[in-house]
């Protein structure tokens, strides 16, 4: 039962709570009064999702999917409308990296321990997009000091599919039998959907030549909704998550070595919380009806990163 991240471009979509790690961007236009600016830029991003089948209490299915080293593209803009209100938006889009699955199943309701065990090495990312806009008002400012709220919207679509890999089964008994699947064979796909409203908080404090900002998101996923292709089997998975919590974080140090030029290094975190669904299975050969499941299903969807790069102001 097998399933399942600049010079400026950076702060803008650190802002956001989305996670990047970036070499290198540049202002691609501001306005003459520096109320409007379009950014572009390129880094890495790690990117998690978990996904689970149950049935009742009981999980019969987890499946960890992840890439590391993506590469990420973003553009961005911010538009500042009067001397409180700012409106930011970023696309980004993400391509390659390392990807990796496990799936593990728990078949015997007897004992705790997983009884089959698959591992993908030659997992590909097949997609990643993510847009996002947020609406800020100033709350302080002076010389040195400014913080901020706001409120924002944020999109993701991610796709994974599975190849080849080894796998421990229990046929005749416990964890009996071992084998692999041929190389470059498709296994499974999984795709999540994930809507996500949220508030923040934004602050930055600069001393001499070192700034300091960060943020802190919290809000709501809007139910993650996924489809989980198995193609070996002829079966597509279709799961609709109930609302889940979302927490983003991010802290920024940036040093002006010029006045067109600064470094930083800059970490962020992100992670919706795991919730329960309901689950539509379908016989993509048509040769039976479809079936359909109540809070059999679960996601999660997390990412992590350490940036670092050079900001121009051009």
């Amino acid at each position: 039962m097998t399933r399942l991240l600049t010079t400026t471009a950076l702060l803008g979509a650190m802002a956001l709570g989305l996670p990047n790690f970036a070499f290198a961007a540049d202002d691609i236009f501001t306005s003459p009064d520096g109320a409007f600016s379009v950014y572009g830029g390129v880094g890495l991003a790690y990117i998690k999702a978990e996904e689970f089948v149950y049935d009742g209490s009981h999980k019969l299915s987890q499946l960890d999917w992840e890439s590391k080293g993506m590469t990420l593209y973003t553009l961005g803009a911010d538009a500042q409308i009067d001397k409180n209100w700012k409106v930011r938006a970023a696309f980004n889009v993400g391509t390659g990296g390392n990807g990796h699955m496990v799936d593990y199943d728990w078949m015997d309701y007897g004992i705790s321990d997983w009884t089959d065990r698959s591992i993908h090495p030659d997992t590909e990312l097949d997609h990643y997009f993510s847009g996002s806009i947020e609406v800020d008002r100033g709350i302080y400012e002076n010389e040195t000091t400014s913080f901020d709220v706001g409120a924002g919207f944020r999109y993701t679509d991610v796709k994974w599919t599975a190849y080849g890999g080894s796998y421990i089964y229990s046929g005749g008994g416990f964890r009996d039998t071992v084998g692999s699947f041929p190389d470059g064979e498709r296994g499974i796909s999984y795709q999540q959907k994930i809507p996500v409203g949220f508030l923040a908080v934004n602050g930055s404090h600069t001393i001499g030549a070192l700034t300091l900002s960060g943020g802190l998101q919290g809000g709501l996923s809007f139910g993650i909704d996924d489809i989980d292709d198995h193609w070996m089997r002829d079966l597509r998975f279709y799961d609709s998550m109930k609302i889940a919590p979302m927490l983003g974080a991010n802290i920024t140090a940036n040093y002006q070595i010029s006045q067109m030029a600064s470094l930083f290094v800059t970490g962020s975190f992100e992670k919706v919380f795991h919730e329960r669904g309901d689950m539509k299975i379908v016989d993509t050969t048509g040769a039976s009806a479809d079936s359909h499941s109540s809070d059999s299903a679960g996601a999660t969807y997390q990412a992590m990163s350490i940036s670092f790069g050079l900001k121009g102001t051009f």
